[in-house]
């Protein structure tokens, strides 16, 4: 990580999709004793599928790409997402943390990696792990911001809302960083692991003295 952090030449992204519907996700509310509470709603399942990436060593900045919900995400998207992410640091190496879904491991991604290889690094969690990409704290922010207590009339308010969001949080990156340094962010993963090993170091111990007694 000090290396990562220490060299301006190399960003380390986390990269993620996420969904956000025109409905409110209002899960409780208040209202004066004796009249009923109101909540807007809409009855719409529309809404956006967003791809989006997050620097969490240094720069902090976010990168997303907004589809309507009606175009499923595919390798396609993630394979142009990950062109515009390279073309607009054009003097950097890329490390990109992100889960192993289908539309991250397709061939043509990987292909487009290939192409890249130089400048660009893909590491895969491990399966079932959401816990341990940071961009998921940025997708929370973005819904309790933007999905809490307003539902939207169509799907061109939505994308005003949330690229009003982002140019907030690209404007306020110590509050970014707050939610997604890497260091700050893998630092109890880092101890369990230390834990760890320091709990097996004496079976390590006495299999090396078994063997060299044998």
């Amino acid at each position: 990580m000090d290396f990562v952090e220490n060299t301006e030449d190399i960003f380390l992204y986390a990269l993620d999709e996420t969904g956000m519907r025109l409905e409110s996700k209002n899960h409780y509310s208040w209202g004066p004793k004796g009249q009923p509470t109101t909540i807007q709603q809409n009855g719409s399942r529309r809404g956006l599928n967003i791809i989006g990436a997050t620097e969490i060593s240094k720069a902090f900045n976010t990168v997303t790409k907004a589809y309507s919900s009606e175009q499923s995400l595919s390798a396609q998207e993630i394979v142009g997402f990950l062109q515009e992410l390279v073309l607009s640091n054009p003097d950097k190496t890329l490390m990109i943390i992100w889960d192993n879904a289908r539309i991250h491991t397709a061939k043509i991604v990987q292909d487009f990696a290939l192409l890249h290889e130089e400048r660009l690094h893909l590491i895969c969690q491990p399966p079932y792990s959401p816990q341990l990409n940071p961009q998921e704290n940025m997708w929370k922010w973005l819904k309790d911001t933007c999905s809490q207590s307003n539902a939207y009339k169509n799907e061109e308010e939505l994308n005003v809302r949330v690229t009003e969001f982002f140019a907030y949080v690209n404007a306020h990156k110590a509050e970014a960083k707050n939610r997604v340094w890497a260091r700050s962010f893998y630092k109890y993963l880092y101890l369990v692991f230390k834990l760890f090993i320091y709990m097996i170091k004496p079976n390590i111990l006495i299999y090396k003295s078994s063997k060299q007694n044998t």
